[in-house]
C-alpha cells in the first residue's frame, strides 16, 4: 500500500472530525464523575480496573455517535463549507456520498449496541442524542441548524444529553441530574455562540440564517460573556469545584474577548476552554491525557502530510 493511498483510507477517520469529541466527551466525562459524587478535582487515577474499562467503553459509544451527527452535518452543510473553505474532505468529495452514509449507519449501530451495556436510560438519552443532533438538526422539516433559535435549543440539548449519558450511566435517574448539568450546558452553549463566528461570512453566502448572521460578531460575543458569567454563578450556588475549576483556568480568554471582541478572541477563547475543561477532566481520569496528546498529534501529521494544511492550533482562526 502506498503512502498516499494510506492516507486517503485515513479520510473516512478523520471526516468524523475526532478533535470535536473532545468537548462532547468531557461534557459527558463531567456527567460520569459527578454522579459519583467525585464533586472535586484531585489528582487520583481510577482505583478499579472495570471503572477504566467502562469510561473506555463510553467514550467509544459516545464517539461513535457524535462521529456519525457529524457526518451527516457535513453532507446537509456541502455548499457553506466550501465557502468558509473548511471541511472539505465531504465538501471536495475525497468521500463519496453514498460511503458517507452507509459510514453513519455503522457508527449508529456501534453507538447503540455500546451502549445498551449500561441501562435503558442511558440507551434513551443516546437515542434522543442521535434523533435531535443527527435527524431533526439536519433535516426538513426542522432542519434545526438553519433556524438561529432553533439552532441555539439543539447545542443546549446535545450538552445535556452528552451530561446525561455520562450520569445515568453510574446512577439511576433523578431530577438532580437537571440542576448538576446546569453549569454545563450554560458553558457548552456559550462555547457554541463564539463557535458560530468564524463561519459568518460563508455561511451569509449560502443564505444561511445563523445567530452571527443574524446578530453579528460583537452582540454574540457579549450574550456568550454573559452566559460564562451565569456559568460561574451556577457553579457557586451548586459549589461544583470541577467546573468552577474551568471558567477559572479560562476566565483570562473570556476577559480578552470581553475587552476586545473579535472574532480572532472569540476563537482563542473557544479553544482555550475546551482545553482547560479537558485538562480539568485529565485530574480525574489521567487517562485521557494520552487520549488528548495522541489525537492532537496525529490529526495535525495527517493534515499536514494530507492536505498542507494547518489544524489543530491554537491560533485565532
Amino acid at each position: 500500500m502506498s503512502h498516499r493511498s494510506f492516507l486517503s483510507y485515513l479520510d473516512y477517520f478523520f471526516v468524523l472530525r475526532p478533535m470535536l469529541f473532545f468537548p462532547g466527551w468531557s461534557t459527558m466525562l463531567a456527567g460520569y464523575f459527578i454522579a459519583r459524587k467525585e464533586n472535586i478535582v484531585y489528582l487520583e487515577p481510577y482505583p478499579f480496573p472495570q471503572d477504566l474499562l467502562k469510561a473506555f467503553v463510553l467514550m467509544v459509544a459516545f464517539a461513535s455517535a457524535m462521529g456519525a451527527v457529524f457526518l451527516l452535518n457535513q453532507l446537509t452543510d456541502v455548499k457553506s463549507d466550501r465557502g468558509n473553505k473548511k471541511l472539505f474532505i465531504i465538501a471536495n468529495g475525497y468521500i463519496k456520498r453514498s460511503d458517507a452514509l452507509r459510514q453513519v449507519a455503522l457508527l449508529m449501530v456501534i453507538a447503540f449496541m455500546l451502549t445498551v451495556l449500561f441501562n435503558e436510560i442511558t440507551v434513551a438519552a443516546m437515542v434522543l442524542f442521535l434523533v435531535i443532533t443527527g435527524y431533526l438538526y439536519n433535516y426538513p422539516p426542522t432542519a434545526m441548524k438553519d433556524h438561529p433559535w432553533r439552532s441555539l435549543v439543539a447545542n443546549a440539548l446535545m450538552g445535556l444529553l452528552a451530561f446525561v449519558i455520562g450520569w445515568t450511566a453510574v446512577n439511576v435517574w433523578h431530577n438532580r441530574i437537571f440542576l448538576d448539568s446546569l453549569p454545563y450546558i450554560l458553558l457548552n452553549t456559550a462555547l457554541y455562540l463564539l463557535t458560530t463566528l468564524p463561519d459568518r461570512d460563508g455561511d451569509r453566502l449560502a443564505a444561511k440564517n445563523t445567530l452571527a448572521v443574524k446578530f453579528g460578531t460583537k452582540r454574540l460575543i457579549y450574550a456568550a460573556v454573559l452566559l460564562y458569567l451565569l456559568t460561574v454563578l451556577s457553579a457557586l450556588w451548586q459549589t461544583d469545584f470541577f467546573i468552577l475549576f474551568v471558567v477559572t483556568l479560562s476566565a483570562p480568554f473570556f476577559i480578552h474577548t470581553a475587552v476586545r471582541p473579535k472574532i480572532v478572541t472569540a476563537v482563542r477563547a473557544t479553544k482555550f476552554t475546551i482545553l482547560m475543561f479537558a485538562i480539568a477532566v485529565c485530574l480525574k481520569f489521567p487517562y485521557y491525557l494520552i487520549v488528548m496528546v495522541g489525537l492532537f498529534f496525529f490529526t495535525r501529521w495527517y493534515f499536514k502530510k494530507r492536505f498542507n494544511y494547518d489544524y489543530p492550533n491554537f491560533k485565532g482562526k
